[in-house]
């Protein structure tokens, strides 16, 4: 679950971090992190794009 944005998002966790989140805290992040992973995604498509 330890993960780290490309973007500026500033979301990111590290293990000890994850591991002292209350279980609802971890579900929301894991909802949260596949959120901005699609954005962050997208961005970078778009980015590619543009040079080409």
């Amino acid at each position: 679950m330890c993960w780290r944005q490309h973007g500026g998002s500033g979301l990111g966790a590290s293990l000890s971090e994850v591991l002292a989140m209350t279980t609802s805290d971890r579900d929301w992040f894991l909802e949260r992190i596949g959120q901005q992973r699609s954005r962050e995604a997208k961005e970078i498509e778009k980015a590619g794009k543009r040079r080409s």
